[in-house]
């Protein structure tokens, strides 16, 4: 897999230049913007670097990476630094047991382009995602089938709308990445 680094620039906004703890889990995005690719994507979180501090209606976003419709992966923060993905004033228990308070805190953040509304992956975004999430299981020890997560399962957000509507397809990928990562169904090493 060819990611391609083209990192944000430190900012209050998308990239606040803080330490990632120790990885607990992968969050899995979608962009909610169809037909849009990598690169678009990460440089609205690049844009996002113009905004005053005293707006009020400011938006904080980033993610790791952005996987886009052909496959490509753009990197827009190193891993050991923590995104603005999955922010919240509630988080479900399970991710509040799991995750603690602040789950940007210690998850790697994955956006996944998509062609059309109804939020399905093309099978090269589904590929290079499946790729990257095993790359980072096995980085940091994480278990595919516990340890990713859709946005969704950790604050409830509608997102990634086709994971949230198709729940099979959200266990076929941590199945993939299981697979990928090199482990069978029941996570044995293979």
């Amino acid at each position: 897999m060819n990611i391609e680094q083209r990192l944000l620039t430190v900012n209050p906004f998308s990239r606040p230049g803080k330490g990632l703890q120790t990885a607990r889990g992968i969050v899995i995005h979608w962009v909610k913007n169809p037909g849009t690719t990598a690169l678009q994507n990460r440089n609205y979180f690049e844009g996002l670097k113009n905004q005053s501090l005293n707006n009020p209606k400011a938006v904080f976003a980033s993610a790791h990476f952005v996987v886009g419709l052909a496959g490509e992966v753009i990197q827009c923060l190193p891993p050991d630094e923590m995104a603005y993905h999955v922010g919240a004033k509630v988080y479900t228990p399970e991710a509040l047991s799991r995750l603690g308070h602040y789950p940007n805190n210690c998850t790697i953040g994955i956006e996944l382009c998509h062609p059309a509304w109804d939020g399905k992956f093309t099978p090269e975004t589904w590929m290079s995602a499946v790729e990257l999430a095993a790359y980072f299981a096995r980085l940091s020890g994480l278990d595919p089938l516990k340890d990713i997560w859709r946005h969704y399962d950790v604050t409830l957000k509608d997102c990634p709308k086709y994971f949230i509507e198709h729940p099979e397809a959200f266990e076929r990928f941590k199945l993939d990445v299981n697979i990928e990562k090199g482990e069978n169904p029941e996570g044995e090493q293979e």
